[in-house]
């Protein structure tokens, strides 16, 4: 089971037939939206939303008209509806971002952000968590930072684990109480989310227990997963300990199917807290300079240096399929 936090894809092909292609083209025309009501009428009467939005974009970037619509209804609508909307959102959002050709899987419009964090979040429901869950991958920490109070109030309104790992990304400190007492009841105690939320607002203790892990892996499944929270964490300790791992020689070996370096997975953890860095993409790596492109990175912003020599090059390799007669 993938962990919650790798929610990048790297190196996805995707293989069609001639036959297949045509029917996923005519499938597109039947269901293109010429509009932001359009869309809305569409989620009312079950539908699903289904990239890539259209209709809603003007001049190349997602149409104000459209936003202000789409917004009123996310704020109103049925738990289904809401959900939809967020998709339609996140996806203008990530559409027309400057760094998506780059590589980058990154949300960064000021008012789409707004939307999510005003509307998106006015109702504890399926809504909620699908505007919490873009929010705290695809935003960068600064721009969460801003609205630190409406986290901390939906924390408190309804806890949840999606609502615990975006306080712990956009860390305001005026919530570290309300995460301490939280995390302190019988619900939460043993709720990784919750411990993370304390360690991201200054619980050293909590920290250090995530660190321990980190150091104590030895294979490369171990240290992917040890990578998880403290990626989630956030904090200057633990984004330094994944970017010293960043030259590990640990790979994740499928016996017969691929073997993965590990050093994908430190990147991977760090572009969680920066989404907006396409250097550190998995889908960039071509060649080892491309890895060292992203240590640069991290000396620059984390002051991680790197005395011991690279490993060989290896992103991922795939096994040849044996021939059967």
């Amino acid at each position: 089971m993938m962990p919650k936090w790798l929610y990048k894809t790297t190196f996805v092909v995707l293989t069609c037939v001639l036959t297949a292609q045509q029917v996923a083209c005519d499938t597109t025309k039947e269901i293109e939206m010429t509009n932001a009501q359009d869309y809305i009428s569409a989620f009312q009467s079950g539908e699903d939303f289904t990239p890539p939005s259209t209709g809603v974009f003007s001049g190349g970037q997602p149409d104000e008209s459209a936003l202000q619509i789409l917004g009123k209804e996310l704020a109103v609508a049925n738990p289904s509806v809401r959900e939809n909307i967020v998709k339609l959102l996140v996806d203008m959002g990530r559409r027309t971002d400057p760094l998506t050709p780059k590589g980058a899987d990154v949300l960064r419009h000021p008012q789409i952000i707004a939307l999510l964090v005003g509307a998106g979040l006015a109702k504890p429901d399926l809504g909620r968590e699908a505007a919490m869950d873009a929010l705290r991958k695809l935003v960068t920490q600064p721009d969460l930072a801003r609205f630190g109070y409406a986290f901390t109030k939906a924390l408190s309104d309804a806890p949840t684990e999606e609502a615990f790992l975006l306080v712990a990304k956009a860390k305001p400190q005026k919530a570290k109480a309300l995460v301490d007492r939280l995390a302190m009841s019988p619900k939460w105690k043993e709720v990784e989310a919750a411990k993370i939320a304390r360690a991201a607002l200054g619980a050293k203790d909590v920290e250090d227990e995530f660190l321990a892990v980190a150091d104590a892996a030895t294979d490369g499944k171990a240290l992917a997963w040890a990578l998880g929270p403290l990626a989630l964490m956030g904090t200057p300790r633990s984004l330094k300990a994944i970017a010293e791992r960043l030259r590990t020689p640990l790979t994740i070996d499928n016996p017969g199917v691929f073997e993965k370096a590990v050093r994908l997975n430190v990147l991977e953890a760090l572009l969680y807290y920066f989404p907006d860095q396409p250097v550190l993409y998995p889908n960039n790596i071509i060649t080892e300079a491309d890895y060292t492109a992203a240590e640069h990175f991290c000396t620059k912003t984390l002051g991680v240096t790197y005395s011991d020599p690279p490993p060989p090059f290896l992103t991922y390799r795939g096994y040849p399929i044996p021939l059967t007669r």
